[in-house]
């Protein structure tokens, strides 16, 4: 007879007796209960526990929801409005029916957090922290090193805080007095700030390097790269990033009936819907299709809606001048080709094929530049920026950087994640130079987490930004049992109707109330996390589950392993794991 006729399905064999466990070890795997990672919280720069806060939320807590935010971003009331929101991206919601829309609700939280200011504590640590620059980086950085107890004073060249948050970013995306209450709240947290003070020059760097025992450098990138083409010295041309600051200080450049806005990032965006506002009819070229677009695509939707005209696959040859003024755009048509170092298509011209565009004024936004001329020979960089490692360490000791002045994306996002993690690089550098035990061992910590509960987190790889989740393993859509979910549309944000939002700089998108806020949060999927749905407990066959106070316990002495908890578990927060013998 053939081997294989004569093999049988393995069979579970009891190896205690029922005195011990009251059903028999017939069990080869048994349920655990283990918080996965949401994917918004994978993908969020800053490492904010989006599943967390919206767990609260579901349950009525938002004075805990707010808090748990201000844990981790320092400016919610800013990113809510200007964050291009990679966690909705990476939504599972999104596959169901619409991602949920959370930086509308992040929003609304952090409005409700500057109607109360903080009561600053004096510094408990040895060490003091200069910070260069009170952009997104710099802001965060003192903020989370104030939270661990150190003295630090905020340096800014500017006669206000923000950086580009201020100069850069129109009042009808972010309002003066949001970003004003927002940076006083910070500062209430014990921050000292200087303005006006330009170090290099009013402060020179061996003063500040003697005065203080780290220094943090969130220069950002505010120098707007030229266009490269014959006539940009011409009356009307303009550098993309010198223009908002000029309208964003309260001047009105006369620009013209005809704009043109070369560029298809975040800053032509902003450049194109404040030329509007100034009056002007506004077309934006860009090189590549609008796949490729950098710009958030809340920030391409709203420019269309607004009445700015898009032309694809063309880019400048060179202005045309008439009276020392700009009056038309040659342009090349271009086609895409090959993948390029971005993993973008590449544009490439199509011989012969050439137009002009009429123009009285032309605002070049293809990117932006690090000014880092004034920084001392030993502090390493590259054409991209100041060379920082993980945790924003330089070439010099006791100097770290992060934000658009090193290589990495420039997203207020990412530029608050920079400063978290260089805080964490300056606490455990000035712990070591006074011999103090690292406050992050094997690059663990603990933390406010979902529900309420304290529990461990562990960063991915080396980035130090909490994940809550063993192995950092991410639940998929796949991993969710779609079956207990019912489809529901995402909740619009209220906005200025009609044209009204062109006749001034207020602000257009006007948020969620605080009931829309609750009713958007519920439609959280709360991924990889138990939220105390009771499915479990009910389905278990043999009542092998009981509910606590703060979730549920596995009575093990009952369980048989069968595995159903598991498989219809809502949101995959139930594993099932090898039975040890």
């Amino acid at each position: 007879m053939p081997e294989s006729s004569s093999r049988v399905s393995p069979v579970a064999v009891s190896r205690t007796s029922t005195l011990v466990t009251h059903t028999g070890t017939w069990k080869y795997i048994r349920p655990v209960y283990r918080d996965l990672v949401a994917p918004c919280m994978e993908a969020c720069p800053v490492g904010i526990d989006i599943e967390g806060y919206l767990n609260l939320l579901r349950e009525g807590r938002l004075e805990d929801a707010c808090d748990l935010l201000a844990r981790e971003n320092p400016m919610p009331a800013v990113t809510g409005r200007v964050c291009h929101h990679p966690c909705e991206v990476a939504c599972n919601r999104r596959a169901y029916d619409e991602a949920v829309a959370v930086h509308a609700i992040e929003r609304h939280l952090g409005d409700a957090l500057l109607e109360q200011m903080p009561v600053a504590g004096a510094p408990r640590r040895p060490g003091s922290v200069a910070v260069v620059g009170s952009g997104p980086a710099g802001l965060a950085c003192a903020y989370h090193l104030v939270r661990l107890g150190y003295s630090v004073t905020v340096f800014e060249a500017a006669a206000e805080p923000g950086g580009m948050l201020r100069l850069g970013i129109p009042a009808y995306r972010l309002p003066r007095s949001v970003l004003d209450r927002q940076i006083r709240w910070i500062l209430g947290h014990g921050v000292a700030l200087e303005c006006g003070v330009r170090v290099g020059t009013d402060l020179p760097w061996p003063a500040l390097w003697d005065r203080f025992d780290a220094v943090f450098l969130g220069l950002g990138a505010q120098k707007g790269r030229d266009l490269g083409v014959p006539g940009e010295s011409l009356e009307g041309v303009w550098r993309g990033l010198d223009f908002l600051r000029s309208v964003n200080s309260g001047k009105r450049p006369e620009l013209g009936r005809r704009v043109v806005v070369v560029g298809g990032g975040n800053t032509a965006m902003d450049c194109a819907r404040t030329a509007l506002r100034l009056g002007a009819e506004v077309t934006v070229l860009y090189r590549r299709t609008r796949a490729e677009m950098p710009a958030i695509e809340d920030e391409v939707q709203d420019a269309e809606r607004e009445g700015v005209q898009f032309l694809f696959l063309a880019a400048p040859l060179r202005l045309v001048s008439e009276d020392g003024r700009v009056r038309a755009i040659e342009c090349q048509r271009m086609r895409l080709g090959d993948a390029d170092s971005s993993g973008r298509r590449a544009p490439v011209p199509i011989e012969g094929d050439r137009f002009t565009l009429d123009a009285d004024a032309v605002l070049s936004a293809v990117g932006e530049l690090a000014d880092l001329e004034a920084l001392p020979d030993d502090i390493a960089r590259l054409p991209a920026g100041i060379v920082a490692g993980a945790f924003g360490e330089t070439s010099r000791a006791a100097i770290f950087a992060g934000g658009d002045a090193t290589r990495q994306p420039r997203t207020v996002a990412d530029a608050l994640g920079a400063g978290k993690r260089a805080a964490i690089g300056i606490d455990r550098y000035l712990r070591m130079v006074h011999g103090e035990p690292d406050r992050f061992p094997a690059a663990e910590s603990l933390r406010y987490g979902p529900g309420g509960n304290l529990s461990a987190t562990r960063w991915r790889g080396d980035d130090p930004i909490p994940r809550t989740a063993p192995a950092n393993q991410v639940v998929r859509y796949q991993d969710l049992d779609l079956s207990y979910f019912v489809r529901q549309p995402r909740r619009a944000e209220a906005r200025r109707g009609g044209g009204e939002g062109l006749r001034d700089f207020a602000e257009v998108n006007l948020g969620f109330d605080r009931e829309t806020m609750f009713e958007e949060a519920r439609r959280c999927f709360n991924c990889g996390v138990c939220n105390r749905c009771d499915v479990c407990l009910v389905l278990c066959p043999d009542l092998a589950i009981a509910r606590t106070y703060s979730g549920y316990r596995l009575l093990l002495e009952y369980c048989k392993g069968c595995g159903i908890c598991a498989a219809e578990c809502p949101r995959g927060a139930i594993t099932m794991i090898r039975e040890e013998l």
